[in-house]
């Protein structure tokens, strides 16, 4: 199965206002790039409350959205594609302008899809869409429980992968799924699945709760059990090894996660780990208001 891509389905409607509220005049220049809407004009999207109130007290700055979706290990800067946009504040804390982030990679929630019923389901919706990695998601699926698609025979059933990989058909199951619309199947762990997969047969997953998939090899499948066997011996162990350095050393200073660089005369998207210090931060949160209201993303300030 193929990740999706592109816009969100369903964007949060948006309602244009006459101008930054206080009846003061409309900004009538944008500062961002090419993608940025004054507020008032076509395009601009609304600021939930926790947005509105995060300007009052952080007057010129940009306000980004960081996806909701999005985890990294502590003081990673989150990636140019896990923002949604930014609105900015002007000098009397009012939003007067938003830009959307044209390397957005819409979430599962963007993308408007049915809640997991269960974490594998959860895993291959964040695969789909980029926010996780094929690897984690072969280790959460090497012993995982799963419903295993049969023929009429009772035997295991066989479909075609879209690259033509012939593949088993497995999915999550939930007592809260419509029972008498799912296929015929035999709820098993997986490594009892590959002791019963026939020879040269891989594993497709297949989401309960979103058009999605992950192919996975019975290969992978088998050597992800066994790191997990490891895993479980080291605990049982305390003979856990030392943290490797991180590959390439930490980002320098500034360094341009968006790759290209700002535009002149204009800051570039910042997220909140590029953040200086507590100058940056919004109500002494260190990251930005929490966007209860818009679901798909938190937030972090940054100087205009």
């Amino acid at each position: 199965m193929t990740s999706p891509s592109g816009t969100p389905d369903h964007e949060p409607e948006t309602t244009a206002e006459a101008g930054p509220a206080g009846g003061g005049p409309a900004p009538s220049v944008a500062q961002g790039g090419p993608s940025a809407v004054l507020k008032g004009r076509p395009g601009f999207r609304e600021p939930p409350e926790d947005y509105v109130k995060a300007a009052k007290v952080a007057p010129d700055h940009w306000l980004s959205v960081i996806d909701r979706h999005w985890s990294g290990d502590e003081g990673e800067p989150p990636p140019s594609w896990a923002s949604l946009g930014r609105w900015r504040s002007d000098e009397h804390g009012e939003i007067v302008e938003w830009e959307a982030n044209a390397e957005y990679r819409p979430s599962p929630d963007a993308h408007g899809w049915a809640p997991p019923v269960g974490p594998v389901d959860a895993a291959v919706q964040l695969v789909a869409t980029g926010y996780a990695s094929q690897d984690l998601f072969a280790l959460m699926l090497a012993d995982a429980e799963v419903a295993v698609c049969v023929d009429g025979d009772g035997g295991l059933a066989v479909t075609d992968a879209e690259d033509g990989t012939e593949a088993v058909p497995v999915f999550s199951t939930s007592p809260e799924l419509e029972q008498d619309k799912l296929p015929p199947h035999e709820v098993m762990f997986v490594p009892d699945l590959l002791d019963r997969l026939p020879e040269g047969k891989e594993v497709l997953f297949l989401s309960s709760s979103a058009p999605v998939g992950q192919l996975v090899t019975a290969d992978v499948l088998r050597a992800g059990k066994a790191e997990l066997e490891r895993y479980a011996a080291l605990e049982d162990s305390d003979a856990w090894p030392s943290d490797p350095a991180p590959a390439g050393g930490a980002p320098e200073s500034g360094a341009d996660f968006w790759g290209t660089g700002p535009a002149d005369g204009r800051p570039g998207f910042m997220t909140a780990g590029q953040l200086p210090g507590p100058e940056g931060a919004v109500e002494g949160s260190g990251t930005g208001p929490e966007a209860t209201e818009d679901r798909e993303g938190r937030g972090a300030a940054e100087d205009s």
